[in-house]
């Protein structure tokens, strides 16, 4: 018996002794396709598992019954049951083998797994809009479908997001997020394919208190850009704070800090609350500063940083107070010096050359979900790259930002309606559009949005308001470049969204 237990505690007999042994124990050669053997069966019955009564746990998907995967080695069991081994050698066998096997699964966790899928979730929106407006060569840069063909407008029924998110958490360190568009407007092409999102994410901890992201993602600016398109009741973000950074995305790197409590409460305000989920307590980011999807310009990195936290008050409600600060150097292109109404400007020396411009900001905000009443604000100052009135760019000071009232009527288990109203104003430069343009406006936006259900949003929307125009100026020559021209308008919204998940 002790060279038996020898023998079977290394593990290392050859298949002739294996064969022998069965022959000279007069059993039969087991079934490999056999799901369980009668060992397994009689301790099963005893116990309702595939386990004998005190053998250390199976690993999932691995021993116990019924499950696929790994199938144990059945001669353990045959032997068990001829006598051949006693029941401490059948355990301390059967632990050997959980211990490799969970060495494996630690390696399968990176190349791969039978059932990745369960870890990968898909979901996604569709956005469309028709907009009426009392002045065609009125224009706004978050919405080609603004305006008239005259003005170089798209009007007419609009694709303003197609999106389709891919993330998992794939174990316990690592997740990743990928969320490309489908309605992008490139170069007057409004149904493009372009990136929104793409990154990995290392949590340090089990409990994503300590996260690293790598990757193209949202840069701290505001809470207005950290807040989805899908979960924001105003039809397009703020323009002083949103100028921040083109389509609030860029390639960087990101390390981000959340308690487990403040965990809870940005995800209750995500869930339910228009909330824009967890970018951490603490989060400092390093990216290129050129925008989403645009080649870096310089050796210069920005570097930002946000610091938030959600309170609770009496009562269980909850408020979110938070800042955001950003600093680095933007290349401005600034166009081409062509007669006509097309938009450029010249650099401080009199040339379309590309120069870098000081790029900083600092942004407050304070966030009351409606519960059922609400409110946001937020207020910006800073620097940035701005066309003056004589065409050239300039460093320039920045400042504006938003108020937004708002209220939640839940007239069903299922539907309910946020109405809101919103002011906003803003005084500086877009930087990333060509020629850095002035960004000077101010608009009041009143609306409601409806969700008949969770999968359906219709919002509509009356809005008065003022802006420069980013993309005409008038008559210029290539040598003295057009001034922008203010313009007024009325604007009628309508917007749906269907979402899939």
């Amino acid at each position: 018996m002790q060279i038996f237990r020898a023998i079977v505690g290394d593990r290392t007999f050859s298949a002739t002794v294996m064969l022998s042994l069965v022959i000279v124990t007069g059993a039969s050669i087991p079934d490999s396709s056999a799901q369980e053997s009668p060992i397994t069966d009689k301790v099963a019955a005893q116990t309702g598992l595939a386990t004998p009564p005190g053998a250390p746990p199976a690993p999932s998907g691995i021993i116990r019954r019924g499950e696929k995967g790994l199938e144990s080695t059945s001669l353990e069991d045959l032997m068990l049951e001829k006598g051949l081994i006693s029941m401490d050698d059948w355990i301390r066998i059967k632990a050997e083998e959980e211990q490799r096997l969970n060495e494996r699964s630690v390696a399968a966790e990176f190349t791969g797994s039978p059932r990745w899928f369960e870890r990968i979730t898909m979901y996604g929106y569709g956005m469309m809009r028709y907009n009426n407006t009392s002045n065609g060569a009125f224009r706004s840069y978050h919405d080609a479908s603004i305006g008239d063909k005259n003005n170089g407008a798209q009007p007419g029924f609009f694709f303003r997001r197609i999106r389709w998110v891919i993330t998992g958490q794939v174990s316990d360190h690592v997740s990743f997020f990928i969320q490309p568009d489908m309605a992008s407007n490139i170069s007057g092409n409004t149904h493009a394919l372009s990136m929104r999102d793409a990154w990995g994410e290392w949590n340090f901890d089990r409990d994503r208190e300590y996260r690293l992201r790598v990757g193209l993602q949202r840069v701290p600016c505001s809470w207005d850009n950290w807040q989805a398109s899908r979960q924001r009741m105003a039809i397009d973000r703020a323009d002083g704070t949103n100028s921040c950074a083109a389509s609030e995305r860029d390639m960087g790197v990101s390390f981000m800090w959340s308690p487990k409590i403040a965990q809870q409460r940005f995800k209750q305000m995500l869930d339910y609350m228009y909330g824009p989920g967890d970018y951490g307590v603490f989060h400092i980011q390093v990216y290129n500063g050129q925008g989403l999807n645009a080649q870096e310009a310089n050796a210069d990195k920005h570097v930002a940083m946000r610091l938030a936290w959600p309170f609770e008050l009496p009562g269980g409600r909850l408020l979110e107070v938070g800042a955001n600060a950003m600093h680095g150097q933007f290349v401005v292109n600034h166009g081409t010096a062509a007669a006509g109404q097309t938009l450029f400007s010249f650099n401080q020396s009199g040339s379309t050359g590309a120069r870098s411009y000081r790029d900083e900001r600092m942004n407050f905000y304070v966030y009351y979900p409606p519960q059922p009443f609400g409110f946001i604000a937020e207020y910006t100052v800073g620097r940035t790259p701005e066309r003056q009135a004589n065409g050239r760019v300039a460093d320039s000071a920045l400042s504006g930002g938003y108020v937004q009232a708002h209220y939640q009527w839940k007239y069903s288990d299922i539907g309910l309606a946020n109405l809101y109203s919103r002011y906003q104003e803003y005084r500086g430069g877009i930087k990333f559009q060509t020629g850095a343009p002035s960004g000077k406006m101010s608009e009041w936006e009143t609306g409601i949005a409806w969700q008949p259900d969770p999968q359906w949003e219709f919002t509509v929307a009356y809005a008065f308001a003022q802006r420069m125009n980013l993309f005409l100026t008038d008559p210029g020559s290539a040598t003295v470049p057009g001034v922008q021209k203010e313009q007024y308008a009325n604007l009628l919204r309508f917007q749906a969204i269907w979402f899939w998940n």
